[in-house]
C-alpha cells in the first residue's frame, strides 16, 4: 500500500489517487487496473481510449500518475509522455506495454518517463510497485523543490550581503543585497566580475583563505573592497569553505556586511575621547598653574604692604601681582 507521502499535495490518505489510464485495448485496461488495485486500495481511474478524450484529459486539473501503453491506434506513448509531461512536469508517467523496444525505452526515459513496464505475466506484476517508487520519487523531488524554494527566497531577501567563489574568485551566485552593497547594476554584471578585483588590496582574499581554521571558517575579518563606481567601503565577512567528499575545495560561501559608517563612528569616537581627554589634561594644567600664581600674588602683595620694600622694586612687585 502507497504512503501518505505520496498522496497528492493538499490530500490525505482518505482521499483516492487520481490515475489516468491510456490504453486502447479493453483486456490491456481490466489488466492494468487489477494489478493497480493490488497496490493501492483507494484508487480513481480515469480510463482513456481516443485523442479527444485525452485532450479533455490534459484539460483537467491533473493526476497522481499516469500509466500509457506505446502502441496506440490514435497516437503513441511517447507524444502521450510528452504531453503528459509539457502540462504537468512532475507527474510520473508509467509505460506498461508489449510492443516497445529498448531503443523506445531509451528514448522515453529521456524524455522523462518513470518506469517501463513489460505487459507480460512474467513482469505485469511490478506495475504497483513501479507506480509506488514513482510516487516516492516525485514526493523527494517535491520535498526538495521546496527546500530549494526556501533556501532561495532566504538567501533572496536577507539583508546582509551573500555570495558564493571558487577558489579562483569566480563568483557563482550572490544575493541582492550583495549586488546592491557593491552598486552593480545586476546579478549578471556582478558575476561577470573576478572576486580577486573586487578587493582594494587583493592579498586580503589570500589572507583570509590562509587563516581557515579546522572549523573551515573564518568570522569577522575585515577589508576593503571596491564598489562598482570605484569608491571604496569597508566590509566584515564571514567565510565557510565548502568541500567534496575528498576534501577538496568545491567554493566558499560567506556573507559581507557594509561597516564603513561604524568604522566612521567610531573613528569619530576615538577622535571624541581624544579631545574630551586634552581638555581634561589642560583644565588640570590650568589648574595647577593657578595654584602656584595665587601662592606668587599672595607672596607678592604680602611684600607690598611692608613699608621696608625698596622703592625702585615695589613697580616691578605691582605688575608681578596684576599679572598673577
Amino acid at each position: 500500500m502507497t504512503n501518505a507521502a505520496f498522496w497528492p499535495k493538499g490530500g490525505s490518505m482518505k482521499d483516492p489517487l487520481h490515475i489516468l489510464l491510456v490504453d486502447d485495448n479493453p483486456e490491456d485496461r481490466a489488466l492494468a487496473t487489477r494489478e493497480l488495485r493490488r497496490g493501492f486500495h483507494n484508487l480513481k481511474i480515469d480510463q482513456i481510449t481516443d485523442a479527444k478524450s485525452f485532450t479533455l484529459a490534459l484539460e483537467s486539473r491533473g493526476y497522481d500518475f499516469v500509466v500509457t501503453d506505446y502502441q496506440l491506434r490514435w497516437t503513441d506513448g511517447l507524444a502521450v509522455l510528452r504531453a503528459i509531461k509539457a502540462r504537468w512536469p512532475d507527474c510520473p508517467v508509467i509505460m506498461f506495454t508489449g510492443t516497445g523496444s529498448e531503443e523506445i525505452a531509451v528514448e522515453a526515459m529521456k524524455a522523462g518517463l518513470d518506469d517501463y513496464v513489460l505487459k507480460s505475466s512474467k513482469h505485469y506484476a511490478r506495475l504497483p510497485s513501479a507506480a509506488n517508487l514513482a510516487l516516492e520519487r516525485r514526493a523527494q523531488w517535491r520535498a526538495l523543490k521546496e527546500a530549494e524554494s526556501r533556501y532561495r527566497a532566504l538567501f533572496n531577501d536577507v539583508p546582509i550581503g551573500l555570495c558564493k567563489t571558487t577558489a579562483e574568485g569566480r563568483i557563482i551566485d550572490a544575493n541582492p543585497a550583495m549586488i546592491q552593497m557593491l552598486g552593480f547594476p545586476d546579478r549578471e554584471s556582478l558575476l561577470s566580475v573576478n572576486a580577486i578585483d573586487l578587493y582594494a588590496d587583493p592579498t586580503d582574499r589570500e589572507r583570509w583563505q590562509s587563516l581557515i581554521g579546522r572549523d573551515d571558517a573564518v568570522r569577522r575579518y575585515e577589508s576593503q573592497l571596491r564598489r562598482y563606481d570605484r569608491s571604496v567601503i569597508w566590509v566584515e565577512e564571514n567565510i565557510r569553505v565548502v568541500r567534496d567528499a575528498d576534501g577538496g575545495v568545491l567554493y566558499f560561501e560567506g556573507s559581507m556586511e557594509d561597516i564603513t559608517g561604524r568604522l566612521n563612528l567610531e573613528a569619530q569616537l576615538r577622535q571624541s575621547q581624544k579631545m574630551e581627554s586634552i581638555g581634561q589634561l589642560a583644565a588640570g594644567v590650568a589648574h595647577d598653574f593657578n595654584n602656584i600664581l595665587t601662592i606668587i600674588k599672595g607672596h607678592t602683595d604680602l611684600l607690598l604692604t611692608k613699608g621696608s620694600v625698596l622703592p625702585d622694586l615695589q613697580e616691578p612687585l605691582k605688575k608681578i601681582s596684576a599679572a598673577a
